[in-house]
């Protein structure tokens, strides 16, 4: 099946979606299911339905339309697969750490955050002082 036809994108949107039928995805998407049946007979792809559900649901319109990439990104547009590897990685190598390690790098991340706070606050600071002007 090629990955542009319509099926292919429809049966992308029931997994978007969490359904296994036409009937249940035409209903969590508001249409006639032979509305739904009309656009994979006529190899049609709801493009505005398909955008519409890639920004509520946060899903890749690569992987959604064309079946490339990763499916969903977070709201910030950081690939959530990714994130969730590295949070499991960084999850094992915490939990090998004694307590004490545990505590001491909790302490670490919490300084290091107060760092980047007052870096961002001290270069907006920056940006608001006025140097005086040269009077000759």
């Amino acid at each position: 099946m090629n990955n542009f036809s319509a099926d292919s994108v429809l049966d992308r949107l029931q997994k978007a979606m969490s359904v296994n039928s036409d009937s249940a995805l035409a209903k969590v998407l508001g249409v006639n299911r032979a509305t739904l049946g009309n656009w994979r007979t006529r190899n049609s792809v709801p493009y505005s339905i398909c955008v519409d559900i890639a920004v509520k649901k946060h899903i890749s319109l690569d992987w959604l339309l064309i079946g490339q990439g990763n499916r969903s990104f977070d709201v910030k547009g950081y690939d959530t697969e990714i994130l969730n590897v590295e949070h499991e990685k960084l999850h094992g190598l915490f939990n090998v750490l004694s307590v004490e390690q545990q505590q001491a790098t909790i302490q670490f991340i919490i300084d290091k955050k107060r760092l980047n706070e007052l870096e961002i606050a001290m270069f907006s600071m920056q940006q608001q002082i006025i140097l005086p002007s040269k009077t000759e």
